[in-house]
């Protein structure tokens, strides 16, 4: 089964969301570290508290330099009559198999870092939670949600030509 890929600029999308947190770690850490250096009773412990700001802060540039390239290597949707196969993660691999007959509704959406770079997703909502696949061009997005909305009726139609060939 080969896993249909996300759109390239998903990586420019993740890292500029990426971006956006590590810029408020920076502020933050910035910020302990003025206030450790104004408390006295810290003084001893200065080093320990740079030391723990400074590798978080560099745990969050490699997330935000490294992680979005493993990210979408990783990242793939499959789609059947039957189901919709969602495989992602960075360090654990999820692979999330939605059956079409389950899906209450599809919304096609964007968020503001996505609508700059002109991508969309497709969220299908089901009773016990809702998956998306993510950054995806716009035709695409429009394919997948009319694809699977037109599954859905098909297999809800056959369903009820079934249970009511059994009423009877």
């Amino acid at each position: 089964m080969d896993y249909v890929k996300l759109d390239k600029k998903a990586v420019a999308s993740w890292r500029i969301g990426r971006l956006i947190g590590f810029v408020f770690v920076l502020i933050i850490c910035g910020a302990l570290c003025f206030l450790s250096s104004l408390i006295g009773a810290i003084a001893p412990y200065r080093w320990l508290v740079l030391l723990v700001l400074g590798l978080f802060t560099l745990y969050k540039l490699v997330g935000l330099i490294l992680y979005p390239l493993i990210e979408y290597r990783q990242w793939g949707y499959f789609i059947t009559e039957e189901k919709v196969d969602i495989r992602h993660g960075i360090f654990f691999i999820t692979n999330t198999i939605i059956p079409i007959v389950r899906i209450q509704h599809i919304t096609v959406s964007q968020g503001p870092i996505n609508r700059k770079l002109g991508l969309y997703d497709v969220e299908m909502s089901l009773a016990s939670d809702s998956f998306t696949i993510e950054c995806l061009a716009k035709e695409v997005a429009d394919e997948i949600a009319e694809n699977l909305r037109e599954k859905l009726y098909v297999r809800l139609e056959a369903r009820e030509q079934r249970e009511g060939g059994r009423q009877l």
